[in-house]
């Protein structure tokens, strides 16, 4: 059997696979430099179950599953909003596998998305990855996805 992958929307019957995969990108995200602030200001709140729905349900959010061999072993949740006049998608979660990392998944991930995004008229994409993660960011790179805003922070005695 030739081995492939893919991206497409997630439906209902995608829920138990999103769970796993949505607990595993939690776990990861926990061991990332600046996890902390990003748990309390930017990561979506909310058992799995509640996120699933409000993203399939949503007509400006989708839930992209990527997949090997028809096997999901990542998702993309991605929403839209306004730049001043501009129509924007934003990549709020993305999470492939460790060992699917380097077979194209993120890549099919991506590209369902911007596809997504300009069939809604986006103007721009954004995503979010944390400091020394190289892999993530050069990920964003491979789709021109360059930095524009950088928050930065000092613990004080």
């Amino acid at each position: 059997m030739p081995e492939f992958e893919s991206a497409r929307f997630a439906d209902k019957s995608d829920y138990e696979n999103f769970q796993q995969l949505f607990v595993s990108s939690r776990h990861e995200a926990d061991t990332y430099k600046a996890a902390d602030i990003w748990f309390a200001l930017e990561a979506l709140e909310g058992p799995p179950s509640q996120i699933f729905s409000d993203y399939l349900e949503s007509e400006d959010k989708s839930i992209l599953i990527g997949e090997y061999n028809n096997v999901p072993v990542g998702f993309m949740l991605v929403h839209l909003f306004r730049i001043n006049d501009d129509i924007a998608a934003r990549v709020d979660e993305v999470f492939v596998h460790e060992d699917m990392r380097e077979v194209g998944v993120g890549e099919h991930l991506m590209d369902a998305a911007i596809n997504w995004a300009k069939g809604n008229k986006a103007k721009h994409i954004l995503g979010r990855t944390f400091p020394g993660d190289r892999h993530m960011k050069n990920f964003y790179e491979r789709f021109k996805i360059t930095a524009r805003l950088i928050e930065v922070s000092k613990k004080l005695d």
